[in-house]
């Protein structure tokens, strides 16, 4: 019996999700007048702030500052030159330390002091408590922070009288503290100056100490002479070496060797044994003589005496190693001088050579310890030298200590008044900021409060957005309140009363009584919906055409709603009026809420036949209520056959539907609820319509409504009734 397609593919209506605009448009319109109540709040609040806080009297002043005085670098060769340090280098340190300065309690104790407690405190409760008047003093004091070397000052009292008085006090008081502040005392001064000497003492014996153990006294220019010594003594070494060479290569065989009679036997001593024998034989007389030099300056236990000495002994080892292997080396040089006069040279530059190695040794030993001993030095020499800075600077500051206090009181070198203190004026900038947040924190608490109440405290459908939101239905039809006046009209809760009084019964002058009610519902063509009733027709009549069911007969449509005074018999009746008005065919309306006792009645109240007689052509003669339009009851009259249409009689009753001539059969059916068999019932129809009266029903109830309805694979369309436009139709999104 279903359609393929359910209603929301066929309306394509989208669910708007999240808060919109729109929602805070309807919102603030539909609790304007609570919103405005809190302006009006706002109002009241804002006149008794200007009688409770009334604004106070100022008197404002200006000070530049011109520059700081920076002693700290001054040139012991100019004392009296000034360094001062101008303020752009560092405005934002040096105004703030002003500002520090000058809301300091130590200058609002001396302003206090000036001025006088009694006069301070006569229009805050009056007394001579000093600390009070200090308070007061230093809680008026109010200084802007500016980017250029102007401080703006400004004190406020609510006493004209004393603002300012209060205000010259302050800036003298500013101005000795300033320069007391600036200016050290002379003790200070001297202690320092007295610590400082004597640690530079310190440091310079410790170097004097250090360069005479290493016999250095200028690090740079021994470096270089040892570098210019070692380079000398290398090249002369490099010469030697070379004319030694190239004597032994003029020498032949006999610089390959030597021969010697020992003991009777000759024995060849080759050339490069005898050369170490004669390089080891003079380099021990060297290093002898060098160790008897060391022994006069130095004690034993010294490294560079055990140096010497450790290598003394290697020789002496090699050398009698030497003569232990030839013993004709221990007369070599005897008989050297016997010899020829080329073998006697070539001796000579082999000592040469072992000379020069030696003194190599020697210098490269002392530029080590030169270098070892230059990190100390350095690191002395620069702390001296800071030390000596700080000493001097010290100095510097002292004497111009001396200098300023000489100065006459009162004068400070580096501040000028710009603006002297203001006659009092009222000063409103307070009082208005007062002003303002008592008017936003109303207005914004009546904003809070309606929001509040619309998105968490009343959880009821209150628009077509809501539904589609919430209940994911489209909604074919939103039929205003036509008791409402528009959305000038005064809250419900002021005008409920009145209107519960002279409303018509069972809603004639609304939008009808709902199930649940005695009364009689009429209808006739000059009903105040009629026009919405035709639009609902309208809306049906274009979803069977998409669903392919117009030529489907009867069409079965069921109305419902989630409660009773939701208008679902009204709408229902409505209905099956306009549909009997296209000539299609006959219009069956089936009051389905007998047990509440609810009947319709059209034109002159005449109430409707049995089920079962409208569904027979030749009974159903007094079911006509007009031109194509039937109207049926459960009773079934004398028969009383079908005294309650159930769901699982339901059945029965389907073939007779469906075989009648009617063209559309409209249900009028009892709310849904969690033990109502309407959810089943509509399952049975084209399709099902949810009645929801707009804030009323709430969310929870049509969301569970619409849940059950489509358990039972109900096609479910909603109608919003009652809606009432709270938005001026210029900013309202309803259709």
């Amino acid at each position: 019996m279903n359609p393929a397609n359910p209603p929301h593919a066929a309306t394509g209506v989208h669910a708007s999700a999240g808060f919109t605009a729109d929602d805070a448009i309807f919102t603030f319109f539909r609790h304007k007048w609570l919103i405005l109540g809190f302006v009006c709040l706002g109002l009241v609040g804002a006149v008794a702030v200007r009688f409770v806080r009334p604004p106070l009297y100022v008197s404002k002043a200006k000070l530049m500052v011109h520059y700081v005085s920076d002693t700290v670098g001054v040139n012991p060769a100019n004392p009296d030159a000034q360094n001062v340090r101008p303020l752009d280098s560092g405005v934002e340190n040096v105004i703030s330390s002003e500002i520090e300065i000058l809301t300091s309690r130590d200058v609002a104790l001396q302003v206090a002091k000036a001025v006088g407690p009694e006069k301070i405190l006569a229009k805050k409760g009056g007394g001579n408590d000093l600390n009070a008047a200090t308070a007061v003093v230093s809680s008026g004091i109010e200084v802007d922070k500016p980017k250029s070397s102007i401080l703006t000052i400004a004190f406020k009292h609510p006493d004209s009288e004393v603002v300012q008085p209060v205000l010259e006090a302050l800036i003298a008081a500013y101005m000795d503290k300033h320069r007391e502040v600036r200016l050290m005392s002379d003790d200070y001064l001297v202690k320092q100056r007295d610590e400082l000497r004597n640690k530079l003492t310190q440091t310079e014996e410790q170097l004097k100490d250090l360069k005479m153990r290493a016999k250095i006294l200028f690090p740079e220019e021994m470096k270089r002479s040892y570098q210019t010594q070692i380079g000398k003594v290398q090249d002369e070494l490099l010469d030697t070496q070379r004319e030694l060479f190239e004597r032994k290569a003029m020498l032949g065989d006999q610089g390959h060797g030597a021969s010697a009679q020992t003991n009777g036997f000759d024995i060849s001593i080759p050339a490069d044994k005898l050369s170490n024998y004669s390089f080891a034989t003079t380099k021990l007389e060297e290093l002898k003589r060098q160790e008897s030099e060391l022994l006069l300056q130095f004690k034993e236990a010294y490294p560079l005496v055990q140096n010497v000495r450790e290598r003394i002994g290697r020789l002496t080892r090699q050398k009698a190693d030497l003569e232990q292997q030839y013993p004709a080396l221990a007369n070599l040089l005897l008989s050297a001088g016997r010899g020829s006069t080329n073998t006697v040279g070539t001796d000579v530059l082999v000592a040469r050579v072992a000379a020069l190695g030696i003194i190599l040794s020697n210098l490269q030993a002392q530029a080590t310890q030169v270098m070892d001993l230059e990190p100390k030095i350095a690191e002395l020499e620069r702390l001296r030298a800071e030390q000596q800075k700080t000493y001097e600077s010290v100095m510097a500051r002292l004497e111009q200590q001396q200098r300023d206090e000489s100065l006459a009181a009162g004068k400070v070198i580096n501040m000028s008044e710009v603006q002297r203190p203001t006659p009092p004026g009222l000063d409103y900038k307070k009082m208005m900021k007062l002003v303002g947040a008592v008017l936003a924190g109303c207005i914004g608490m009546g904003l809070g409060l309606a929001f509040l109440i619309d998105q968490f405290l009343d959880r009821s459908i209150k628009q077509s957005s809501d539904i589609e939101r919430h209940l994911r239905l489209p909604v074919f039809l939103s039929v205003p309140d036509t008791s409402w006046a528009g959305w000038l009209r005064l809250p419900r809760w002021l005008t409920g009363l009145r209107r519960g009084k002279s409303a018509a019964p069972n809603g004639i002058g609304g939008n009808g009584a709902g199930q649940g009610e005695s009364a009689l519902v009429p209808w006739n063509p000059a009903h105040q919906l009629q026009t919405y009733a035709e639009g609902l027709r309208e809306r049906v009549i274009s979803y069977f055409e998409v669903q392919n069911l117009n030529l489907k007969k009867p069409k079965l449509v069921g109305v419902t709603g989630c409660g009773g005074g939701a208008g679902v018999s009204t709408l229902a009746s409505g209905l099956a009026a306009a549909l009997s008005k296209t000539g299609d065919g006959n219009v069956l309306l089936v009051d389905m809420n007998v047990d509440q006792g609810v009947a319709h009645s059209f034109y002159k109240g005449k109430p409707g036949c049995g089920i079962s007689d409208v569904l027979e052509p030749e009974n159903r003669a007094g079911a006509q209520v007009q031109e194509n339009l039937y109207l049926a009851t459960l009773n079934n009259g004398a028969n009383d056959k079908l005294v309650k249409v159930l769901p699982t009689r339901f059945n029965h009753l389907m073939p007779r539907l469906k075989a009648s001539d009617y063209d559309y059969i409209v249900f009028d059916m009892p709310p849904v609820t969690q033990t109502s068999a309407t959810p089943r019932l509509a399952s049975y129809m084209d399709l099902a319509l949810l009645v929801l009266e707009s804030e009323k029903t709430s969310q929870h109830s049509a969301a569970r409504a619409s849940a059950l309805m489509r358990e039972a694979r109900a096609n479910v369309a909603a109608v919003l009734n009652k809606h009432r436009s709270h938005v001026p139709a210029a900013l309202s999104q309803e259709g």
